[in-house]
């Protein structure tokens, strides 16, 4: 079998990955959509609904940050993939990256995990911020409504440190580009 097919099999592989990862994306956050609206309808009479708000905005947005950091690792490699068949034929034969990184982000460029801000800004940006937003925003009112009505600092404490450990990590990974630099590590070292 010659490179070019041994090539096009680990796309084939790559680009689904990538189809497997949106569609467990997008029914995630459909789930979590229709958990949070059913636990904040609850919150208005049963307060102690807020622990769950709360527990459910963090894991929510750990599990999907989970499915983007596939998403990154299956665009990364795809695009890999097509630049050196591409390299191989001579002709640039493979251009889904191209429209990848234009029309969704730019996958090599500083994000906010999967959202670009600035001239390369797009509707998968505002998306990717506008789903981000909605479960800070659960965060912050089950956080406030602990707080202050059901007067449990302790559960408070915990609940801001879990998220400042999240944070943390999560700038380290995504925004720092921490995992992107060991893949561009692995094409320049150990792939010829």
């Amino acid at each position: 079998m010659d490179e070019i097919s041994l090539l096009e099999k680990q796309l084939t592989r790559m680009r689904s990955m990538n189809r497997f990862y949106h569609q467990q994306f997008l029914i995630d956050v459909r789930i979590f959509f229709i958990i949070s609206i059913v636990l904040f309808y609850l919150s208005f009479e049963y307060y102690f609904s807020n622990y769950l708000i709360n527990l459910t905005s963090i894991f929510g947005s750990v599990l999907l940050a989970f499915h983007a950091y596939y998403l990154i690792f299956s665009r990364h490699y795809s695009e890999f993939i097509e630049k050196k068949i591409n390299a191989l034929t001579g002709k640039t034969v493979y251009v889904t990256h191209l429209l990848e990184n234009k029309y969704f982000f730019p996958i090599n460029d500083k994000k906010i995990v999967v959202a670009k801000i600035g001239k390369d800004f797009s509707w998968f940006s505002f998306v990717t911020l506008f789903i981000t937003t909605f479960g800070v925003s659960l965060y912050f009112y089950s956080l406030y409504n602990i707080y202050f009505l059901i007067s449990n600092k302790f559960f408070t404490f915990l609940s801001i440190a879990i998220l400042i450990v999240t944070f943390i990590i999560g700038y380290w990974w995504f925004v720092k580009n921490t995992g992107e630099k060991r893949l561009e590590a692995v094409y320049k070292d150990g792939f010829n």
